[in-house]
């Protein structure tokens, strides 16, 4: 079984696909390595300036909150680019995510080229190349029968073809990785350290765990197809479904099945509650008014503040509704995408890396811990908590001939010393806990491995060698 592995690599490593893939993996892994370094130093600059600024105008009306960026992105980017770089914050929790900046509309699905988009499309396919003929080439050239009229059995040829094909793919794999971290350590040394080793020999046993799934299906189907120009055409058509349709599918499916309302219906729902629940309660307090039960300005503005807080909770808790609804969708999308092993490779990947919805997730869990903190020094410095409201309003009412206005309270300013505002910290990353985070997607790649492995020794076994 050693030489058939030795000649399967050697006879790999002299194919024009493989030289392709060497050259290829070069060029992507360098830019991933330039790319990567570039936009770690440009997020750097804006996230020091960004925590400085806050830093510098502490306030009870609003705070900043900044997400640190992360030189692991070079893994697995997880869309960041499409995540606010961080919060703004009022008091009663109230958080409105940062601009992302200015974005390239007409390149809004470009991915981009992190070691997870490389592994996922461009190694798969190559898996698949070097697969397609392991058996049907076998046994078109006539040397299967030979093969296997030796001591060997059937199961160890396709275990040695399995493994030649691993460690084939391995070579451009690693090659390109210590490329890529060459020159991240060169452009960044600072976002190096050793405590990124083990995530990326983690990441580096993710993409060889993702690959094996292509090499076991492209040996089964060329086990199963005696023509290795049909085997081929069947791994592609596979390829391109599990690759790309059906982790695309998954959000088209999730918007269907969800019935997520579109943000004009939410406007317009957010409406009848304004005039439900706000001006329901302000002309309340305008009827007490008249009634005479309410005789003093005070009285008045405290009911009236009152009435209008106690609308816009009810504001807040329809945003929030909406808000838990577009995240059942995002999260319909993911599980229904986990049907690919792409998805899953992508989806473990981000926990390795700490990048992703799940990080996000975890930012979000340590403002909201934060706000309450905000809160109680706002509470602490000024006696009172006002939020900031999703709309205004003004009015007026008149007692004893005197004309008094009513409007919307806002938040307000502390004048005093601020040298005990209390400080953000972003919780880190745990690598235990990341790997707890990605059980769910290994053990899906896990059953790929098994269900594919069984489905190929037994396409062997049954194999027609003639």
């Amino acid at each position: 079984m050693i030489a058939i592995i030795k000649r399967e690599i050697l006879e790999h490593l002299k194919s024009l696909q493989f030289i392709i893939l060497i050259i290829l993996s070069i060029l992507l892994f360098s830019m991933n390595g330039w790319i990567t370094a570039q936009k770690h130093r440009e997020q750097m600059s804006r996230y020091n300036d960004g925590v400085s600024a806050s830093a510098r105008q502490l306030s009870t009306t609003q705070t900043s909150l900044y997400t640190r960026p992360s030189p692991l992105a070079l893994l697995s980017d997880g869309g960041s680019k499409n995540q606010p770089p961080g919060y703004n914050l009022n008091p009663k929790g109230r958080l409105t995510p940062m601009s992302a900046g200015q974005k390239n509309f007409k390149m809004s699905f470009v991915p981009e080229l992190d070691w997870a988009f490389i592994v996922k499309v461009i190694f798969s396919l190559f898996t698949l190349l070097l697969a397609f003929r392991g058996i049907s080439g076998e046994k078109e050239a006539g040397t299967l029968r030979l093969v296997l009229s030796y001591t060997l059995r059937r199961n160890q040829v396709l275990l040695a073809k399995y493994v030649s094909i691993i460690l084939t793919t391995g070579i451009p794999l690693i090659l390109g990785g210590l490329v890529s971290l060459s020159l991240v350590s060169i452009f960044l040394p600072e976002a190096v350290s050793p405590t990124l080793v083990p995530r990326i020999g983690l990441m580096i046993f993710l993409a060889f765990f993702y690959l094996s799934i292509f090499a076991l299906l492209g040996l089964f189907v060329s086990s199963l197809v005696g023509r290795s120009s049909v085997v081929l055409l069947i791994l592609l058509a596979l390829w391109i479904l599990l690759v790309i349709v059906v982790p695309n599918l998954s959000g088209i499916l999730s918007d269907k099945l969800a019935n997520v309302p579109s943000e004009y219906q939410t406007a317009k729902q957010v409406d009848s509650v304004l005039q439900e629940q706000v001006w329901g309660r302000i002309n309340k307090v305008k009827e007490r008014v008249k009634s005479g039960e309410l005789t003093t300005e005070d009285a008045i503005k405290l009911e009236s503040d009152r009435a209008f807080e106690e609308g816009q909770q009810e504001v807040r808790d329809h945003y929030a509704l909406y808000q838990n609804a577009m995240k059942r969708r995002a999260n319909m999308a993911r599980m229904l995408s986990r049907l690919s092993p792409t998805a899953l490779f992508q989806f473990a990947s981000e926990s390795v890396a700490d990048t992703g919805p799940r990080r996000e997730e975890r930012f979000l869990a340590d403002a909201e811990t934060y706000s309450v903190i905000y809160d109680n020094y706002i509470l602490e410095k000024l006696g009172k908590l006002v939020g900031v409201s999703y709309w205004s309003f003004g009015t007026s009412v008149t007692v004893n001939g005197k004309h008094i206005s009513i409007d919307s309270p806002h938040p307000e300013e502390y004048q005093g010393d601020k040298s005990d505002f209390p400080k953000f910290i972003e919780s880190k990353s745990n690598l235990a806990h990341n790997v707890q985070e990605a059980a769910l997607d290994l053990a899906g790649l896990s059953l790929w491995n098994l269900f594919l492995a069984g489905l190929a020794f037994w396409a062997v076994s049954r194999c027609d060698v003639r």
